[in-house]
């Protein structure tokens, strides 16, 4: 008795395995800068304190006006507290990546195509619109309900990140988990539209010379991208991140309090700007790690 061989398995296996290795080879990939997030949480906590101290009322008396206040305040709550909120972050990350990255180059091949040579105006947009989409489409389904536990336990919450969740339901249910989400949408567009389309037309721009760089010019480019979202876009999440430390209160009546409180608006709105800065090297690190990924699989 003679056994067939089922010929249509084996491609969906062989499919299967390399599906496999290409997501191990991309989570090793993403270890370093992942290692540089982790590394410089303690400044993220920093920032959100910073952020949100014109509403937050859990630390009421105190000062986070300056890195060195605030970095005073977390050395009294003791060593591991620079670290409060890590576990939606370590959770979120490689995930959230995959998303990103992944799905910026899926995009671009449902944008219209354009001749850069003719119409670089549209092309420069399409570029722009699909880091955009891909930044709001990956909050929507994974990134910013963790962002908010992360928010509770940096800021306010001193449990778990358990606890964090059942007092974000508590106080809004599933959509407490989303709360500030359609104010943080141009947000989330503008950064990831700078950020990932700005990468594009940053290779296209070089076209050769640009895999002829050093993977250290490669960084500081992406790196100077990366900053320039951040300061157009951080207004829009210092108004986001106060309106979810406050419960019951409109987006107008957030920005008024805060502005009052802080003493102007540029006070207001860039709020832990500094702190941001520092950390940042996070996101120059991410794109480099994906170009080096695709070069290399």
């Amino acid at each position: 008795m003679t056994t067939k061989l089922d010929v249509t398995a084996v491609p969906a296996e062989m499919a299967a395995v390399k599906y496999a290795k290409a997501v191990g080879h991309f989570a090793a990939i993403q270890s370093v800068p992942f290692a540089f997030k982790l590394a410089a949480y303690p400044i993220e906590r920093i920032r959100l304190l910073m952020q949100t101290q014109h509403t937050n009322t859990t630390f009421e008396g105190k000062s986070f006006k300056s890195l060195g206040n605030t970095i005073s305040h977390m050395r009294g709550e003791g060593y591991l507290a620079a670290w409060r909120g890590v576990t939606p972050t370590i959770v979120r990350w490689i995930p959230s990546q995959y998303i990103i990255l992944f799905l910026k180059d899926h995009l671009n091949g449902h944008f219209p195509v354009y001749d850069k040579k003719t119409d670089y105006g549209k092309y420069f947009f399409g570029k722009v619109g699909s880091g955009a989409a891909t930044g709001i489409i990956n909050a929507l389904i994974w990134a910013y309900p963790l962002d908010v536990m992360r928010q509770q336990l940096a800021t306010k919450d001193k449990g778990t990140w358990r606890k964090a969740a059942r007092d974000v339901y508590a106080q809004g249910g599933l959509r407490g988990f989303y709360r500030g989400f359609m104010l943080d949408a141009p947000g989330l567009a503008i950064f990831r539209g700078v950020q990932l389309g700005g990468w594009d037309l940053t290779k296209d721009y070089y076209g050769e010379e640009w895999g002829k760089m050093s993977r250290l010019s490669r960084f500081a480019h992406g790196q100077f991208i990366s900053m320039m979202g951040s300061l157009f876009a951080y207004p829009w999440d210092t108004v986001r991140r106060n309106l979810m430390t406050v419960t019951g209160s409109t987006y107008v009546e957030v920005y008024k309090a805060g502005v009052s409180t802080a003493g102007g608006v540029r006070n207001f709105f860039y709020a832990g700007f500094s702190a941001r800065v520092m950390s940042s090297f996070v996101n120059g690190a991410l794109l480099e790690a994906f170009d080096e990924w695709k070069r290399t699989r």
